[in-house]
């Protein structure tokens, strides 16, 4: 059976935490499910604290199905 590994990471800017994990699929649509949902969740300006988002869907052989980051940090020295 295929599987597939979704890839979450996200910076709470509050407390200046990483959170990060994988999470094993077992079909492509249910990875996909998972993708947009932790979107959806964490992305966009959804959630308060959370100021990046990375995701990403690997399969077994480490090709990469999907990516997407969302970026709402400032660089330092930036006002």
């Amino acid at each position: 059976m295929e599987k597939y590994f979704l890839h979450q990471i996200k910076h709470n800017a509050a407390n200046d935490q990483w959170d990060k994990g994988i999470v094993i699929k077992d079909t492509e649509d249910a990875a996909h499910q998972g993708f947009h949902a932790y979107l959806g969740a964490y992305a966009f300006g959804n959630n308060a604290d959370t100021d990046y988002v990375q995701v990403e869907i690997t399969d077994a052989w480490g090709n990469r199905v999907d990516f997407r980051v969302w970026e709402a940090r400032t660089p330092e020295g930036v006002a």
